[in-house]
Parts: structure tokens; C-alpha cells; sequence
């Protein structure tokens, strides 16, 4: 199914909302798009990307956040690291790096748990190189629960990898998928319903909804949101918004604590 030794599809990713640029063969930095959203990959596409000027790029598109489904094959922790080797079959287990506060004087209900080995999970973060080695900073990890959700990951990359390949004949979201109602968010469908995304809680369609209004280029924060959101608690909103973020339908600005739709 998966090439181990080329790196699966050299292609994933969804393009930026807005308006889809077209990959360039060239090399040159401006020849590059940038997705601004959550990136479906393989490990070995982390591998194989391109990397220039402390940037990643797979099918000439910056690799600015992804998602990989993987296997965890072994654990290491730390109060303030857990330290992972994730296979996801493609090519060489990963090293994802979580950095978490798990001092000794905190109530364990409040510790980062880790992963158990031998399990699935679903790893969102940024790719990093540190000495010529390649890992991925992770910003939010869960356990798979459905099987389902590994094959999904496959078609998204496989998607992806076709959109990419297929972006320079289509010049905006209009013209691709002919008449099909498809987000660019992870294969996500609207509902048509007030803007509703199917699949998604009263209150994760809320906070999207309030991040996809907000106006600013640095988008929504954290406090803003639950200004808005006021009688609702703080932790149910931090929690629906990694959520979105770890799901595609959201994205991080310019910190943690910002927050763009990417549908918006």
C-alpha cells in the first residue's frame, strides 16, 4: 500500500483557504505556496520534504503544520517532555517530542498522560530538524479509537496529494469538485445548516463560528472566544478549540492563543 522506500505520495496537504496557489516545479522561494492549515502526511513524506531556510516543503508547499497517524513504539518521560518513536509503516519510526508541566506537585488529573506503546494515536504539531535529524514538536496527540480513522487518513493524504497535483488547472474552491459541497478542512462536509459542519458538538460549531467571524489577520483568541462564550466553562472551550485545531478546522497565528478558521 505505502512505499517504504519513496516516502508513500510525495504530495499532502490542503492548500490554504481563500484561494489555491499553483505548485511550481522551480525551486524558487516564490514558486512556493504556504497551507496555513493542517497538513495530512506520512512520516516519510517528513522525511523526504524539502527543507530550506528552517522551512519544510512537500509538493512545493510549506509543510507549516501536520497530522500523522502512527503506532507508538516506544515511550520515554520526563516532567517536562514526552519523548515518543512513532511508526506509521512508510518508513523509519519518528521521534515526536510533547513538551508538557507534569512537576510532581501537580494533582495527576491535571498531568499531560502519555500515549501507551503499541497503541494508535493522531499527532498534530511542527516539523523541526535539530542536527540533521528530523522530529515533529507535537501540540496535541489522542488516542485513535476507531480504526476508521486510519483508513480517513489515508484517503486525506491521498486527496491532498491529488488536489496538489491537479491545483494548477483549478484557480479557486469554486471550480474544484464540480458541484460537490467538500471543505478543504480535512474532508469535513457542511451541513448547510447555519454554517454547521456535521460531526461536530452545538458547542465546537459554536466556537468555530465565533473564530471564523472574528476579523483580525491574527484571528480569534483564546479570551476572546470565551468572552463571547460567557456562562460556558473556560475548560469545555479550551478543549472544543484543540478539538477543532487537531481536527483541521482551525489553525494557530501567530501563538497558541490565536486562532483562524480555515474555511474562514
Amino acid at each position: 500500500m505505502w512505499n517504504n522506500q519513496g516516502g508513500g505520495f510525495d504530495g499532502g496537504g490542503f492548500q490554504s483557504p481563500g484561494g489555491f496557489g499553483t505548485p511550481q516545479q522551480s525551486q524558487e522561494k516564490k514558486g512556493r505556496s504556504r497551507a496555513q492549515n493542517v497538513l495530512p502526511c506520512t512520516v516519510a513524506q517528513v522525511f523526504n520534504a524539502t527543507h530550506s531556510d528552517e522551512k519544510f516543503y512537500s509538493d512545493e508547499t510549506e509543510m507549516l503544520q501536520v497530522t500523522i497517524v502512527g503506532l507508538v513504539r516506544a515511550v520515554k518521560e520526563t516532567q517536562t517532555r514526552l519523548d515518543y518513536e512513532i511508526d506509521d509503516m512508510t518508513g523509519p519510526p519518528i521521534e515526536v517530542k510533547q513538551f508538557v508541566d507534569n512537576d510532581e506537585s501537580l494533582p495527576a488529573e491535571e498531568r499531560v498522560p502519555s500515549m501507551r506503546e503499541n497503541t494508535y494515536v493522531r499527532i498534530c504539531g511542527h516539523v523541526r530538524s535539530f542536527g540533521g535529524k528530523r522530529s515533529v514538536v507535537a501540540y496535541n496527540m489522542s488516542p485513535i479509537t476507531d480504526m476508521n480513522e486510519l483508513t480517513c487518513h489515508m484517503l486525506e493524504i491521498i486527496h491532498s496529494h491529488a488536489f496538489n497535483a491537479s491545483s494548477g488547472q483549478n484557480t479557486n474552491q469554486t471550480s474544484y469538485g464540480g458541484d460537490n459541497n467538500m471543505s478543504m478542512n480535512q474532508g469535513s462536509y457542511n451541513s448547510g445548516d447555519g454554517g454547521n459542519i456535521l460531526g461536530l458538538t452545538p458547542l465546537q460549531n459554536q466556537i468555530h463560528q465565533v473564530i471564523k467571524n472574528n476579523p483580525s489577520d491574527t484571528g480569534a483568541s483564546v479570551v476572546s472566544v470565551c468572552q463571547t462564550l460567557r456562562g460556558i466553562p473556560e475548560k469545555a472551550i479550551k478543549d472544543a478549540i484543540d478539538f477543532l485545531s487537531s481536527e483541521g478546522h482551525i489553525y494557530s497565528t501567530i501563538d497558541e492563543d490565536h486562532y483562524k478558521a480555515t474555511d474562514g
